[in-house]
């Protein structure tokens, strides 16, 4: 089926991995979603419990928040309304566009169209290819292959191109280099690996070049394992609000929302805690809502997803946090402030204090490789001040 004949579809199956579950389908009022009679499985997501009246929201021409966030955001979500041809509000028609394999372990297809088994366009060497032609090709898919993947947007890095690759028999997600900031690639490289050295759970990734000798950053996917598609909620999902409110969720309300579906709340909270004091020593301004997720184990028990999206936005002239912490959002967070967040998510203080010194005592053995940043010497000095200042703030 041709992308510009999506919009005018009424309805679409939903599957968790190749299960059907249920439909999506057009009112006169919004899009509903609902479970198939004979159903008899798991929640297809944490705020829609299985049950025989539908789910509406009475927004015209929106999907349940849960499918909302499913969507691409930035460049890949313009380039494929582009060529649906279809209106910013008409959320069904974009789901169908993005097809088999969105983050997690739902898909949304047309009722002819099975769910294939792989993702990702097949690379074999990277040297060989070149990552515009991948870009385009990856737009171009029917709707059972094409793959969409939310990434950041509205902040620094949310000119990220963001697609789906398999490669040694597995799936990845490549990020590559936007024309307006050509080098974040290695400045999210380099924070991933300094959160790593941190003892921070960080994605899989490495840097790779194409045959023109443009960078990207290949990221194994963690909601894979083999053929097994497994379920993962963003802080924006589980909370049932809209990808538009990443920025409006507190730290507070989005640790209580994601800790309290994992089977371990209190090492959740303690996981998380420790990203968002890595975003905040590292001046990292995109750590919102939808950056912050859990994912379902083979086991059906919910964990922490490992760190992701973790740039620094200091050196682009954004020096504020994207969730407000105790009401702050700017530079002057401090110690105190992580303790109060941990009390209000079952976090005693000496965890907090273990979690803040812990992160503290890597600072050195990645500040010290501040050089290796792919900026000039200014915005480097004035990105060392700030992360200094930042440690400061912290210790105890």
């Amino acid at each position: 089926m041709r992308l510009d004949e999506l919009s005018g579809l009424e309805e679409a199956v939903v599957y968790a991995d190749r299960d059907r579950v249920g439909i999506l389908r057009r009112t006169d009022v919004d899009v509903e979603f609902q479970y198939d009679a004979d159903y008899r499985g798991p929640a297809v997501a944490t705020t829609l419990p299985v049950r025989p009246s539908p789910f509406s929201t009475g927004r015209p021409g929106s999907v349940p928040a849960f499918f909302a966030g499913l969507l691409p955001e930035g460049r890949r979500l313009t380039a494929l309304r582009r060529a649906v041809k279809t209106s910013a509000d008409d959320d069904l028609t974009m789901l169908l566009a993005i097809g088999s394999d969105t983050i997690g372990h739902v898909r949304v297809l047309p009722g002819a169209i099975e769910p294939p088994g792989t993702s990702g366009a097949e690379v074999g060497t990277f040297a060989e290819v070149s990552f515009n032609d991948l870009f385009a090709q990856v737009l171009s898919r029917d709707p059972a292959d094409r793959v969409g993947l939310p990434g950041v947007q509205d902040k620094v890095s949310g000119a990220m191109i963001s697609l789906p690759v398999s490669h040694r028999d597995a799936s990845w997600i490549l990020k590559l280099n936007p024309p307006e900031f050509p080098q974040l690639v290695e400045n999210e490289a380099f924070f991933l690996d300094a959160a790593e050295a941190s003892g921070v759970p960080v994605v899989q990734r490495e840097i790779v070049r194409d045959s023109e000798g443009a960078a990207a950053l290949l990221i194994r996917r963690f909601d894979r394992v083999g053929e097994r598609r497994l379920a993962q909620e963003d802080g924006c999902q589980v909370s049932g609000r809209y990808p538009a409110d990443k920025y409006r969720l507190s730290s507070e309300e989005l640790f209580s929302k994601l800790s309290s579906v994992c089977g371990a709340p209190i090492v959740a909270a303690r996981d998380l805690m420790r990203q968002l004091v890595f975003a905040y020593l590292s001046c990292n301004g995109d750590a919102h809502a939808k950056n912050f997720s859990v994912l379902e184990g083979l086991g059906g028990e919910w964990v922490v997803s490992p760190a992701y999206d973790l740039p620094t936005s200091h050196p682009y002239g954004d020096t504020s946090m994207a969730l407000s912490l105790g009401g702050r959002i700017r530079e002057d967070i401090g110690r105190v402030d992580f303790s109060s967040l941990g009390a209000a998510t079952g976090l005693r203080e000496p965890v907090v204090a273990r979690v803040i010194d812990e992160l503290l005592a890597a600072v050195p053995s990645w500040l010290g490789r501040l050089s290796e940043l792919p900026f000039d010497d200014r915005r480097k000095h004035k990105l060392r001040k700030a992360i200094e200042y930042r440690a400061g703030r912290l210790t105890g």
